[in-house]
This record gives C-alpha cells, sequence and structure tokens, in this order.
C-alpha cells in the first residue's frame, strides 16, 4: 500500500487558519464527505471522536494522526491539513499540532487500520519527512514525502 494512493487531492490542504481541534476535524471530515470517501459526516465524525477518547492521536513535533473507522467510509483514504498556526491537541510531547493525518477506514477493512498507520509512523519517524512538512509548498510536494 502506498500512502499517496490514499491521499485524494482534494484532501489536501495548507495553510489553513482553524484554531481549535473540533474546527480541524470538521473541516476534513467534510473534505472527505465532497470527495466521496465518506457517506456520513455525522456518523464519521462520532467514529473519529470515540477514537480520540481512547488515547490521544497527537504524536511529537507538531503532527497528530486521528483517524475513524466505521461503516460510512467507502474506500480508505487520509485527509491532511498544514495549519496557519499550531493549535492545542493532546500530544504525547505536550506540544501545540501544525499537521493533521486524519485517517478514514472501512469498518471491513480487515488490516487496513494498522497497515496505514505503521506506515504513515515509518514516514514520519524520520526527521527529514517532518521538517520537509514545515517546508512543502504545493501538494506535489507532500505526495513526493508520502
Amino acid at each position: 500500500m502506498e500512502l499517496k494512493e490514499l491521499l485524494d487531492e482534494s484532501c489536501i490542504a495548507m495553510d489553513v487558519p482553524l484554531q481549535k481541534k473540533s474546527e480541524v476535524l470538521d473541516a476534513m471530515t467534510e473534505s472527505l464527505y465532497e470527495a466521496g470517501i465518506i457517506t456520513d459526516k455525522k456518523q464519521f465524525r462520532e467514529a473519529v471522536e470515540y477514537r480520540e477518547s481512547l488515547s490521544e492521536t497527537g504524536l511529537e513535533d507538531g503532527i497528530a494522526i486521528p483517524h475513524g473507522v466505521d461503516t460510512c467510509v467507502n474506500r480508505a483514504a487520509i485527509s491532511y491539513v498544514r495549519l496557519k498556526e499550531p493549535i492545542e491537541w493532546e500530544s504525547m510531547d505536550g506540544k501545540p499540532i501544525q499537521h493533521v493525518f486524519l485517517l478514514a477506514i472501512p469498518a471491513d477493512g480487515d488490516k487496513t487500520h494498522i497497515r496505514m498507520l505503521s506506515e504513515l509512523a515509518m514516514m514520519l519517524v524520520r526527521k527529514e519527512a517532518r521538517t520537509a512538512l514545515n517546508q512543502i509548498q504545493t501538494r506535489q510536494e507532500l505526495y513526493e514525502i508520502l
């Protein structure tokens, strides 16, 4: 599985001026809905909120990977937002978040969920990849990182 294949171009936004976690998740859910990846925004947001209630999805160095597993997801996909300014988000290092990768996973996705998370985490472990996220200017540059 190639991460860039899961990232729909219409689900990428850079330097978005959102200031709250809920606004970020709403905007990303909307992009997944408009792209036809999910069929029900409310149901998907509930799945994401459920996952958020289990443990933090903020990693380190300003990156969060929230995700939702639900029957309203048509196909596995990733939405990406780079925020204009970092925002508060429960994270492993206690620091604000600026990069959000929202994973949408079908309920019958078998091991898709684990594979997506592990591949994304492996990519983000590389310091040069994390640094590059702050410098990209185009969607194509994001695809190259992935």
